[in-house]
């Protein structure tokens, strides 16, 4: 079996800042803030790594209870704005899926995003992704703030789990960032840049130097799968 380690924003779907809009809210409201925005961008990166450098910029510190208060509100909040923003799912992303889920298929999807598990769960939910993937296999972003480490914990946990004899070469990371590529590189795993969702362009790759980068996902999911059969 090869594992499909999807990224959730900007590579399955947009959510048209709702996340980003979400986590707004529920600072301005645990601070007392009127106002309130993020200084570094938000692609690629953890939540949890997100949520310390706010709380630490804003208090000078950040301690475990505080950072869980503002996920769980976030969590809360998110549903209520998901609805409100105009987003979208990605170019061939529901085809894709499903034709990795036919039951002959060699490939499971699974998730690798620095999204919480909640945060990740409501977003596909939301767009009816949610029932194409496998959530036990599956890595999420409360656990760890380093994206690169939550590649180690994905193949350990693969390997411990299912099959003592797994090659790295049979994750093959999806995304639409530099993160996305260093992650996968931090178990010499493939990585597959789409940038149909993307807010980098192909020459911002350069220096990372990703397995492949494709403009969008094909319209024939068999000619994805016969480019990941190429090793």
């Amino acid at each position: 079996m090869n594992y499909l380690m999807w990224d959730v924003d900007g590579t399955l779907l947009l959510t048209g800042g709702a996340g980003k809009d979400a986590l707004i809210n529920v600072i301005k409201d645990y601070y007392f803030l009127d106002a309130f925005d993020f200084t570094q961008s938000l692609a690629g990166r953890t939540d949890s790594d997100i949520i310390k450098k706010v709380v630490t910029r804003l208090r000078g510190r950040c301690n475990t209870a505080e950072a869980a208060g503002i996920l769980i509100r976030y969590h809360s909040e998110l549903p209520k704005q998901l609805p409100l923003h105009r987003g979208r799912v990605l170019k061939n992303v529901e085809r894709t899926l499903a034709y990795f889920r036919r039951p002959d298929s060699k490939y499971l999807n699974c998730l690798l995003t620095g999204n919480t598990r909640t945060g990740a769960q409501e977003k596909l939910a939301y767009y009816n992704l949610d029932k194409y993937f496998c959530f036990d296999h599956s890595v999420f972003g409360e656990v760890s703030e380093n994206r690169q480490e939550l590649a180690r914990i994905a193949f350990s946990r693969l390997y411990l789990a299912n099959n003592q004899s797994l090659s790295p070469k049979q994750l093959i990371f999806i995304g639409d960032t530099p993160n996305d590529v260093l992650c996968a590189q931090a178990i010499d795993a493939r990585c597959l840049i789409v940038l149909d969702g993307s807010s980098y362009q192909r020459q911002d790759f350069d220096s990372c130097r990703p397995w492949r980068v494709i403009d969008c996902l094909p319209d024939d999911p068999a000619q994805l799968e016969a480019m990941l059969n190429e090793e």
